[in-house]
């Protein structure tokens, strides 16, 4: 819709504006105004305070023109009559100053509209396009009528739109500066057609008023509309897509930071055990080892050396012992031969491992429980599960749990052999077994702080130092 309320380009306004203080300060009477500079000691008083009140009076403007505008011309395009616009004086050539009387306020009339044209509540879930084609109009008959609409989309339940019943076209509201026979020629609309659709004479409408212009198509509108709603849609897909883009990437710093992080993690994890590696606490625990390898080692030649000295020893034993080996060496079948103050034999006393390590000997105090209670064997320490076999015929006593844990007790005359701590049993009490015969497996049950073997041997009823007998 053609804008016709500025006789100027907007890009000469600041040029009129100028020009019209000047010609202000022009006027007759401009002799008596003040001073511009007024007095230097009347600017340290305050000034007095300000009250707004409404101008009694009717408004007036000054109009700058070129000398081609006719004051007829001015007071048409601003409603008022002809001898409400005076021809000031300037000496400018070629430019005539006006001043335009405007009329008084007055209250405002209720704006009118054409009745042709009525107002419609929008329904729930209705959008324009429902809207005019339940009212037999097109998208751009119906925003013809409608034309503060600023989206196509927009419309909400409750909203009142404005729907033409007869004549279609576009409807304006006059505005201050506008006439309605100027808005008919603005828009090359019918006068005659004008008056018909509205009802009234163009003439009778003032400022306000609603004015509908039949025949006259809103397809610019409509197309900008239109462009609109593209470019919206244009601009919501790609604040989708930059969207996603920014969320992908997030995931991208998120994936990397987290692979930084199990770099570091693992990187200070290495660092750690570098540290360790050298560390005063690994140095004192390979230390420790060494000095566990060369006990080991000593202990083993020691009980190398035990053995040669108990072989010679042998008969400085105790006379119980000796006299109990004597008896038990004539009335079992432990050994074939003569008596040597020992179990003896053909078939003497085998290992019942094949694999261990003596971690506690006869009547040893190494552990809080040997100290409480007197240990009368041996200890053969090997993983769980590892076979043990009888280290001399005979028959079993016992097989199952008893003072030893899971335990195997063999008789052969008045000899007795316990295997204690067993984590399972390979034989049955009452079953005869041979030398080298698997009996069980090595394990912890009972009191036991790891698996072992606990081998004992009873001779008479009482315990003997088993490496004195083993071979």
């Amino acid at each position: 819709m053609p804008d016709r309320s500025h006789p100027f380009p907007a890009s000469r306004a600041p040029i009129l504006s100028a020009l019209s203080l000047t010609l202000l300060a022009w006027l007759p009477g401009a002799a008596d105004a003040q001073p511009l500079l007024r007095d230097p000691a009347a600017l340290l008083v305050p000034p007095p305070a300000v009250s707004l009140k409404r101008a009694s009076a009717a408004p007036t403007l000054l109009i700058v023109t070129d000398a081609r505008q006719t004051s007829a011309a001015v007071a048409r395009r601003y409603g008022v009559p002809a001898e409400a616009v005076d021809l000031l004086p300037t000496p400018e050539p070629g430019v005539r100053v006006r001043r335009v009387k405007l009329p008084a306020e007055q209250a405002a009339a209720v704006p009118v509209r054409p009745e042709s044209v009525i107002d419609y509540t929008v329904r729930p879930g209705e959008t324009l396009d429902l809207v005019a084609r339940r009212h037999r109009l097109t998208l751009t008959e119906l925003l013809g009528v409608n034309l503060e609409r600023e989206s196509l989309d927009d419309l909400k339940s409750g909203e009142t739109v404005r729907i033409p019943t007869a004549e279609t076209g576009v409807l304006v509201r006059i505005k201050p500066g506008q006439t309605a026979l100027s808005l008919i020629a603005g828009y090359g609309a019918d006068l005659q057609a004008t008056a018909q659709a509205n009802g009234v004479l163009p003439t009778e409408l003032g400022v306000g008023d609603e004015l509908l212009l039949p025949g006259i198509l809103a397809e610019d509108f409509h197309e900008q509309l239109v462009e609109r709603r593209e470019n919206e849609e244009k601009a919501d897909a790609e604040a989708r897509i930059l969207a996603q883009y920014t969320r992908f990437t997030q995931w991208k710093k998120d994936r990397e930071r987290a692979r930084l992080e199990e770099k570091y993690a693992k990187q200070a994890k290495y660092e750690a055990y570098l540290a360790w590696k050298t560390s005063p606490e690994r140095q004192r625990r390979i230390a420790a080892y060494q000095r566990q390898v060369q006990f080991e080692a000593a202990e083993a030649a020691r009980r190398t050396r035990e053995r040669a000295d108990q072989l010679q020893a042998s008969q400085q034993q105790t006379a119980a012992n000796r006299a109990a080996a004597t008896t038990a060496a004539s009335s079992s079948n432990i050994g074939r031969g003569e008596v040597v103050g020992r179990v003896t034999a053909g078939g003497g006393l085998g290992w019942p491992m094949r694999s261990y390590r003596i971690t506690s000997r006869y009547a040893e105090r190494d552990i809080p429980f040997h100290q409480q209670v007197f240990h009368g064997g041996i200890d053969l320490a090997a993983p769980t599960g590892t076979p043990i076999y009888a280290a001399a015929g005979g028959t079993v006593t016992q097989s199952g749990y008893g003072a030893y844990g899971l335990n195997v007790f063999t008789a052969s005359g008045n000899a007795t052999l316990v295997y204690g701590h067993m984590s399972r049993t390979a034989v049955a009490a009452g079953q005869t077994v041979s030398r080298g015969q698997l009996i069980g497996y090595v394990g912890c049950s009972g009191i036991c702080t790891g698996p072992h073997l606990h081998f004992e041997i009873r001779l008479g009823g009482q315990t003997v130092d088993p490496l004195a007998l083993l071979p």
